[in-house]
């Protein structure tokens, strides 16, 4: 069973109504990096727009919390339809700021910042790893703390996922997040879409560190001649900060290709039979005869979509092959 929660208020007044009743489709969307989670849902309004702007919105299948935030955004077309977009509380972060971080890890970071925002933190789990030195000037706050993550990502190879859990800002290893169910071609899975690319990939990594004595940048270089011939040269290049040594530098360089310089694969998979608690930030394991010859693979999901329509709760997966993230 759905419930659909709306909370208002009303001179001084909390009202809580479930519009669980009146809804015809819900979709809710959760991205592993670089999105706030987003709802939509569908009404049916007799007298026009009814839900105002900043309501609070609780979403619960069979009293599991799917999805909570707050309404963005109305919109009527013709006939008697309304579709409410609602975000939860990242979105707040799109906010832009200037911080100067120096050697504090990824939770400290988001820490420092929900604090900055007024926004509820829960369980931020330990990196292990403190960034030496992050400056950001007028850069979104979801921008710096992902930039966050991918920095401790490509330094420690561990993947976490920060998310608004029911209205706790949350930080987690991925690798403690997993769906036990194989989803694969004789259970769970409807259609799949499978894709190998290397828009994504660098196989040459240019930094430079400013250098005040010269006035010019000293720049350092590491590459993958053997995957240059096979593609050609794909650069990525950066610029680093001014305090760090060469021995350090050399060490990010060497971190970059490595996590960079690779064929991304991504398979996409439809109409999975849903399991309410799943979100961008899990591990799956899949099973397809079609790829990897039918071998069962973990898969890290980068998107998920729930979709409900009356009774039906099922589930689209975007996800990337363990061992190519």
């Amino acid at each position: 069973m759905v419930s659909l929660k709306v909370t208002t208020k009303y001179q001084d007044k909390t009202i809580i109504t479930d519009y669980a009743p009146c809804v015809s489709k819900i979709d809710v969307v959760t991205q592993r990096i670089d999105a706030a989670g987003k709802m939509t849902f569908v009404l049916t309004e007799n007298q026009g727009i009814s839900i105002r702007e900043g309501a609070g919105v609780l979403c619960e299948v069979d009293g599991v919390g799917l999805f909570k935030g707050y309404v963005f955004k109305a919109e009527k077309t013709v006939g008697k339809k309304v579709t409410y977009t609602c975000y939860d509380q990242l979105r707040y972060l799109k906010a832009k700021a200037s911080y100067a971080f120096t050697a504090m890890s990824v939770e400290q970071i988001i820490k420092r910042i929900a604090d900055d925002f007024g926004l509820q933190v829960g369980i931020l789990e330990s990196t292990g790893y403190k960034i030496p030195s992050l400056i950001k000037d007028n850069e979104s706050c979801l921008d710096i703390i992902f930039g966050a993550l991918q920095e401790t990502n490509i330094q420690t190879g561990k993947i976490f996922v920060f998310y608004d859990d029911l209205g706790k800002l949350t930080l987690k290893e991925c690798k403690n997040l997993q769906w036990n169910k194989i989803v694969g071609d004789e259970s769970l899975l409807s259609n799949f879409t499978y894709s190998r690319s290397l828009e994504n990939t660098y196989n040459r990594i240019k930094f430079a560190r400013p250098n005040k004595k010269t006035g010019r940048a000293d720049t350092y270089v590491t590459q993958n001649s053997s995957t240059q011939n096979q593609w050609g040269v794909l650069q990525l290049y950066k610029v680093v900060d001014e305090n760090m040594n060469e021995a350090q530098i050399d060490e990010l360089c060497k971190a970059y290709l490595k996590y960079y310089d690779r064929v991304w694969q991504t398979l996409k998979v439809s109409k999975v039979i849903a399991y309410t608690p799943f979100r961008a930030g899990w591990f799956v394991p899949i099973q397809i005869n079609d790829i990897y010859n039918g071998a069962i693979r973990l898969f890290l999901a980068e998107k998920v979509t729930h979709h409900l329509t009356g009774d039906t709760h099922v589930m689209d997966i975007e996800v990337k092959n363990f061992d190519e993230v």
